[in-house]
């Protein structure tokens, strides 16, 4: 590649998470996975967390990373910590995940604990449709992701709990379910 020729690179980027919590069994564990093939990267992930064995639970960032961002904190926590030069991947991780390097609009995530069909309907009615981006099962209830809105009557929902950077769920895998 000559000096004139521009390398492409994403303006943005995604991480998908694999979380072992302790109440599924052994120690708490996270693993982390920048998507550049949604697909591959999924199967990649999953097939890390099977390796190392037990339940694991997917998730994808609510919010876009801005890479620029991200390599401005990656370089400076570099200059401050030199030690740290031996786990640059780990870092550019850590640093695409730092709420100061969302990408573009804030989107929120809306954890339900509850699959109870008559108080969905209350906060389905709260979210007017145009708000909803995305609506996601998990164990416990639902993860709806929203564009920006006012949160004050659906936060006061038991149980509803907003989260403003987080990560949805996308599935379950492990020994649990026969994986």
């Amino acid at each position: 590649m000559s000096n004139h020729e521009k390398k492409d690179y994403a303006e943005c980027v995604d991480v998908l998470l694999a979380f072992k919590r302790k109440k599924d069994g052994g120690e708490h564990r996270t693993m982390r996975q920048v998507i550049k093939d949604y697909e591959v990267d999924l199967a990649l992930l999953e097939y890390k967390c099977k390796i190392a064995g037990g339940i694991w639970r997917i998730h994808c960032t609510v919010n876009h990373r801005d890479t620029e961002k991200a390599r401005k904190w990656l370089l400076h926590k570099l200059i401050d910590f030199p030690e740290g030069a031996g786990f640059v991947d780990a870092l550019w991780r850590t640093a695409l995940l730092q709420p100061e390097n969302v990408y573009g609009v804030k989107n929120f995530l809306l954890d339900i604990d509850t699959k109870d069909e008559d108080k969905l309907s209350v906060v389905d009615k709260l979210i007017e449709p145009f708000i909803l981006i995305k609506k996601i099962e998990t164990p416990g209830g639902w993860h709806y992701l929203t564009f920006p809105f006012d949160t004050r009557e659906v936060c006061q929902l038991p149980h509803v709990s907003l989260q403003r950077d987080g990560y949805y769920f996308i599935k379950k895998i492990g020994e649990e379910n026969g994986i």
